[in-house]
C-alpha cells in the first residue's frame, strides 16, 4: 500500500467521521427544536389540569390550549386520548395534518363512547 493509498483511506475515516458526528448531534438537536408541539388541541373548556402522561408522552394544557411531542400512535388515537382526559376538543392537528370537524368530532364522540363503557 502506497502513502498515496493510506492518505486517501484516512481522509475518507476523517470525512466519515464527521458526517457521524453531524448526524449524531446536528439531528437530536432539530427534533428538539420543534417545541414539542406536534399534536396541538383546542379545547372547548379551559383545563387546570396538570400534564398528563397519554400514548407514552406528555401533554401538557394550558387554558384551552393542548400541546404534545410526537408519539408512536396515530394521530386519531392521541385525539381520542386528549379528549378523554382533558374533555371535549374543538381543534385538533398532528404536524401539519389539520383534522376536519367530522374528525374532531369522531374523537369526542370515541372518547364519550369510552367513557360510557366504564
Amino acid at each position: 500500500m502506497t502513502l498515496s493509498q493510506i492518505t486517501a483511506r484516512m481522509g475518507a475515516l476523517a470525512a466519515a467521521t464527521a458526517l457521524s458526528a453531524t448526524f449524531l448531534f446536528a439531528a437530536p438537536q432539530a427534533h428538539a427544536n420543534t417545541n414539542n408541539s406536534y399534536y396541538k388541541a383546542e379545547l372547548a373548556q379551559p383545563t387546570t389540569a396538570k400534564p398528563e402522561l397519554l400514548r407514552s408522552v406528555y401533554v401538557k394544557c394550558e387554558g384551552t390550549s393542548c400541546r404534545a411531542p410526537i408519539a408512536s400512535t396515530a394521530p386519531k388515537n392521541m385525539c381520542i386520548s386528549i379528549a378523554r382526559e382533558f374533555g371535549a376538543v374543538t381543534a385538533f392537528t398532528a404536524g401539519k395534518r389539520v383534522f376536519t370537524a367530522e374528525e374532531v368530532a369522531a374523537c369526542n364522540g370515541d372518547s364519550a363512547k369510552a367513557i360510557a363503557k366504564n
